[in-house]
């Protein structure tokens, strides 16, 4: 008998082949838990099976069980990250059918279509929006499929091109998902797959590309792609070790000591005096700047040390007492967190101008993704010579960029001056600045950048002189075209406006200026 209910045990066990279950989040509320079953069924196919569980402490946890594979939990599971956010869901491996206390949801469930639904590709609707696409007019391509897909919501092919349409407008998330949608549907699919890997190596995700690419290879693909795969993976698996971008140009500019509009002003504080101020003076330079940066990783590429060294120095052809050079070390550490870079960098520079030479250091922690891009910086500033010590300053700086749009970005940049020494009144101030960059690529090596940049200073001392605080308006509108001669090798061409104006009249200057750049880039 003993020897019958051992063999019965024995066969149960191998009958319950070693299965996977996704767990996504919990709730104690039952209709909450009902919609968040509902929103998961749209998303997976029905050949997964969701439930809801009840536990002992009454709540209901959500899960998805019976997963063949654990490549296809991790692919269902990164699917609904994207598109639900389930953040904390996990996996779980069971060797034997665990016992759950299944919520029944009745007349509830959103039916998704077959895999491929016939017909659909002749339909106008479909046509449409493929047309859209093959045009190259994403926006509305992505409208329509998105459209189609909200009807259809596991069709392969209109998954497929939601993917690619979600791509060229850069909602990166939603052509991760539909592409994971594709997968799942269908794990032969190797042009999704091979598209899949390489928007995953264009947005850094080098892991989960190389994961791809290394699937593709083991598949029936052809010679041609095989061999564009094995570059990719070439450079996947190259660390780059170092950096160096060497900048060479020539600069013409109407006013580069700031001279007034109106050489003549008054000073009411001194009974209306009248004052001769600086004539702008217009000069031409020269510039060079050396950029190397040295690079360790640490636990699984996850961190990173980047040494940065910077050289930079403009001489101008005439007035020698504006020429400014610049010294400068970053060590700066980062940590790469799924879709977020997070970073601390340090920073020693020294400033060296005709008698005005000064040190400064700063820390600068920050954080990028895809969109956006915050930094935070406090800054000592400190003259070298006794003469200039009264200038010494500290320095408190936000600075935040964001993309609005495919070709267009918005920065805002807001710092205070802090001097150390109770003796200017000319030091300490605040600054809001606000920008918006519009770019256009009007072929692969071209590209055209026009950016405005509007910044208001206010001070915080009354200036005797003008019996008044000083503020300033300062607009800035940039036009620049830059041409790729190949990956490595670049030129840049830019012209300049600039307007400041004040309500003290020895602050009103402009300045018009053109630079023409050349850029080396090398990585080994």
């Amino acid at each position: 008998m003993k020897e019958k209910l051992l063999l019965f045990f024995l066969l149960t066990t191998l009958v319950y082949a070693e299965n996977y279950t996704l767990y996504l989040t919990s709730t104690n509320s039952l209709q909450s838990a009902k919609e968040h079953y509902e929103n998961i069924k749209f998303h997976i196919p029905d050949s997964f099976e969701t439930i809801i569980h009840q536990r002992d402490d009454k709540s209901y946890t959500l899960l998805i069980r019976d997963i063949e594979t654990l490549e296809k939990a991790k692919r269902i599971q990164k699917l609904l990250y994207l598109t639900n956010n389930y953040q904390n869901s996990y996996i779980k491996v069971f060797d034997k059918k665990p016992n759950y206390n299944v919520i029944q949801v009745k007349n509830e469930k959103i039916k998704n279509e077959e895999p491929y639904k016939q017909n659909l590709e002749q339909s106008n609707k479909y046509i449409t929006a493929v047309t859209m696409y093959n045009t190259e007019q994403f926006v509305k391509s992505y409208e329509l499929f998105n459209k189609l897909f909200l009807e259809n919501n596991y069709n392969l092919n209109v998954n497929y091109f939601l993917a690619k349409s979600a791509f060229k407008i850069k909602k990166y998330n939603e052509a991760m998902a539909a592409y994971e949608r594709v997968l799942i549907i269908n794990p032969d699919f190797n042009q999704a797959r091979y598209d899949y890997a390489r928007i995953l190596y264009k947005l850094k995700q080098k892991k989960e590309a190389k994961i791809e690419f290394n699937k593709l290879l083991s598949s029936n693909i052809n010679p041609e792609i095989k061999t564009q795969i094995t570059e990719y993976l070439k450079i996947l698996n190259n660390k780059m070790r170092g950096s160096a971008n060497i900048i060479v140009g020539l600069s013409r500019s109407t006013n580069i000591n700031n001279g007034l509009l109106s050489p003549e002003y008054r000073l009411p504080g001194l009974n209306d005096i009248l004052v001769k101020g600086e004539d702008p003076i217009s000069d031409s330079a020269h510039s060079e700047m050396l950029d190397l940066n040295f690079y360790n990783y640490f636990k699984d590429d996850t961190f990173r040390l980047k040494n940065s060294f910077l050289v930079y120095n403009k001489n101008y052809f005439n007035e020698t007492d504006e020429n400014i050079t610049l010294l400068s070390y970053k060590p700066t550490l980062s940590y790469l967190d799924k879709d977020y870079l997070y970073a601390l960098g340090f920073g020693i520079e020294r400033i060296i101008k005709s008698g005005e030479d000064f040190n400064s250091y700063f820390i600068s922690p920050q954080i990028t993704n895809k969109d956006f891009f915050i930094n935070l910086k406090y800054q000592k500033v400190q003259y070298i010579s006794d003469v200039n010590k009264e200038k010494d300053f500290h320095k408190i700086q936000l600075f935040g960029k964001i993309n609005l749009f495919k070709n267009m970005n918005y920065y805002t940049n807001l710092y205070k001056n802090i001097r150390d020494k109770n003796i200017r009144t000319d030091i300490d101030k605040y600054t809001i600045g606000n920008g918006l960059n519009l770019f256009y690529n009007i072929n692969k090596n071209n590209k055209i950048n026009l950016k405005y940049q509007l910044n208001y200073s206010k001070y915080k001392y009354e200036n005797n002189f003008f019996e008044s605080k000083r503020e300033d308006k300062q607009h800035l509108v940039e036009l620049s075209l830059s041409h790729a001669l190949n990956k490595d090798n670049f030129i840049n061409i830019s012209t300049s406006y600039l307007k400041n104006n004040s309500n003290q009249d020895a602050y009103v200057y402009d300045e018009k200026a053109i630079k023409l750049n050349y850029l080396k880039a090398i990585q080994w």
